[in-house]
């Protein structure tokens, strides 16, 4: 339990250093039938003074829907910081993640707290927690809601009462399950394929119906087909993998993310091929009931390459590029490792980087290549040797550079390329020039990056430039001259919608549509 326990401490220490959280930002698929919170897609921010004494920040969230109660967010304490007197109408559970944690239940003593141990609080047992008094704490709290509300705050915790002498006193209510205590459990094979096993964190008790448990996903491994009735509530502490509802698209998962699948929704979730995965688990039981197992994932339905999905590395070229266009780079961040682990090369992380200076600015593009380094730098120091890849081979040509980039041009475009010039070109001729000698030539016949991976970050960047849509339509018309289908393109919109957010994800779907529609007539 140990080793598994080790990851939430690395996922929340990594979380908190990139971004935080805030519960507004959720990105939901156009069904509706499950959400993926990408994580850095919430904002950090201070909890109600009402409920807390001292700096409190809550660094991410997360909330249930009906017929499910539960919720949950994590909380960074500095020194000394600590909740108010407070009872819970179906009890609390607390996952201490770095730090150590003081407690204490009404007329017990002072307890203590630290990396990996879970403490649980019976309903309406009144209660405070706090950091101690030299060092700071981050938690997850975790608790049932009852008529909408999972606390009833009453008065501050004095300093008196945080740093009496209560050595004479003994907890009745409260339970401190210490890391390493419980044996992790094989997961059942008659309900997992591959190795998976799970280390328990907190089970129902005196009328709560929730429970948590660490799982851990060897390479491969996965779940059966299979349905919760009150919901479930996942959220990837280490490694990457996938979850899908039955007849919906397969959604990768990296730590950090979390995915919230409602009541009685089919799917599976488990690890990618090359790559372990543990996850948060998190859900209810109805009449003792939590999980109702269907039929195994089959190889065909886990490994099958879906021709409708696109491949991941262009994937992670769309992300990148989007994100150094908006300038955001602590989201940024993530998704450069992300394009590593995805089998990027060094080099053509750069070229991406390089690449979008032509539609973003040389600032943003300045911006993340110092971000970049500064991963490079870091995973230097872990030990991580990341494959640089080819540089750019030099281009022997007889053309000269405006021919070479309008040749470059008319292969993207088709056909197209023989209509009329459109009027900007004729109105101010240097930018045409520039385009086809600089844009379609000098940066074009840079070879680290093909055609299409070269229109996938151009997408990427307009994707996320608001007041950039007749040039997002445009290039992905050439995107898809390169093979990409539109099933494809929906596919990476779709993706990107739940790292961007709703309104950038719709706003790419409506630029698709409008442009298979002209390609039709």
């Amino acid at each position: 339990m140990k080793k598994t326990l080790s990851a939430v401490f690395t996922f929340a220490l990594l979380v908190a250093s990139i971004s935080g959280f805030a519960s507004s930002a959720f990105a939901m698929e156009s069904e509706s039938q499950m959400t993926i919170t990408r994580r850095g897609s919430q904002v950090s921010k201070p909890v109600s003074k009402q409920g807390y004494t001292g700096p409190v920040r809550m660094e991410q969230s997360f909330k249930t829907t009906q017929p499910a109660r539960l919720a949950g967010e994590q909380l960074t304490f500095e020194p000394g910081a600590r909740s108010a007197w407070h009872t819970t109408p179906m009890g609390q559970a607390i996952l201490v993640i770095s730090g150590k944690m003081t407690l204490q239940e009404e007329n017990g003593p002072l307890e203590e707290a630290f990396p990996g141990d879970v403490v649980t609080f019976p309903p309406k047992v009144k209660h405070w927690f706090s950091a101690a008094p030299d060092t700071a704490a981050s938690v997850w709290v975790i608790a049932e809601t009852e008529n909408g509300s999972n606390a009833s705050w009453q008065e501050k915790v004095s300093d008196a009462q945080y740093a009496a002498d209560t050595s004479n006193k003994k907890s009745a209510h409260l339970t401190i399950t210490r890391a390493g205590s419980l044996p992790s459990a094989k997961a059942n094979p008659e309900n997992f394929s591959g190795n998976a096993r799970t280390d328990s964190l907190f089970n129902p008790k005196d009328g709560s119906q929730a429970y948590g448990a660490f799982v851990t996903f060897e390479p491969c491994a996965r779940t059966n087909w299979h349905s919760h009735p009150m919901g479930q509530t996942l959220i990837v502490t280490s490694g990457r993998g996938y979850i899908q509802r039955l007849g919906g698209p397969r959604h990768e998962l990296r730590q950090g993310d979390m995915a919230w699948t409602p009541a009685d929704v089919v799917h599976w979730h488990g690890a990618a091929p090359d790559t372990a995965m543990t996850h948060l688990a998190l859900s209810e039981r109805v009449e003792g009931k939590a999980v109702a197992w269907g039929a195994k994932l089959t190889d065909e339905e886990y490994g099958a390459v879906n021709p409708n999905e696109l491949p991941l590395k262009l994937q992670k070229i769309a992300l990148i590029a989007a994100f150094t266009a908006n300038g955001d780079i602590d989201r940024l961040k993530p998704v450069l490792v992300e394009g590593l682990e995805a089998g990027l090369s060094v080099n053509e992380i750069k070229e991406v980087l390089i690449h979008t200076y032509a539609y973003a600015g040389f600032p943003r593009a300045l911006n993340g290549i110092n971000a970049f380094m500064a991963i490079m730098d870091e995973r230097e120091k872990q030990g991580i040797q990341d494959v640089h890849g080819p540089e750019a081979n030099p281009v022997l040509t007889d053309k000269t550079r405006y021919q070479y980039g309008y040749d470059v041009l008319a292969s993207l475009s088709g056909p197209a390329a023989g209509s009329p010039k459109p009027r900007y070109q004729s109105f101010a001729p240097t930018i045409e020039v520039f385009l086809k000698e600089h844009l379609f030539a000098d940066i074009f016949m840079r070879d680290v990056l093909d055609y299409r991976s070269r229109e996938i970050a151009t997408v990427g960047v307009l994707s996320n430039l608001p007041g950039a849509n007749a040039q997002f339509r445009s290039h992905t018309g050439l995107a898809m001259n390169q093979g990409i289908t539109g099933e494809q393109m929906k596919h990476l919109f779709t993706v990107m919608g739940s790292y961007l957010g709703k309104e950038r994800g719709d706003n790419a779907l409506g630029v698709l549509k409008e442009v298979v529609s002209s390609r039709k007539k």
